[in-house]
């Protein structure tokens, strides 16, 4: 059994420096979650961040605590935790959705179609994600 964790947050990176930021948060996500043997999906838009992380439990738990102490991020909301069989994100170690294709409502999303809208985004861009810096 595996533990998918969703949270929302309020972005507190600014420009100039928000663009280097942003991508030190990915090559360090992707670094450590792969030493951990996780896998999941950061959607960014300039104001907020929506994050799934999937893998063993205490594994999950312990890196999302790690993850709401950071000081580029505020008001870190959990939208759901909850046991599952298999990954929605097996072959991210973090995959980046940036400026997503359709507009985010946040409020209107359950957890169940916060991951969908993130997985329909993966499969709607044209190739592999790069990670570009964002157009504020």
């Amino acid at each position: 059994m595996l533990l998918r964790l969703t949270y929302q947050s309020r972005n507190l990176l600014k420009r100039p420096n928000g663009s280097s930021e942003l991508l030190n948060i990915v090559r360090s996500a992707e670094r450590n979650n792969l030493a951990l043997a996780l896998t999941g999906a950061l959607l960014f838009d300039k104001d907020q961040f929506f994050q799934v992380l999937e893998g063993e439990a205490n594994r999950v738990t312990g890196l999302f605590v790690r993850i709401a102490q950071d000081a580029r991020h505020t008001d870190i909301c959990l939208i759901d935790a909850k046991s599952v069989f298999d990954r929605r994100f097996p072959n991210w170690s973090m995959a980046l959705i940036e400026r997503p294709l359709a507009p985010l409502a946040p409020d209107s999303f359950s957890a169940d179609d916060l991951l969908n809208f993130m997985c329909d985004q993966l499969a709607e861009s044209s190739g592999p994600i790069k990670v570009a810096v964002p157009v504020w």
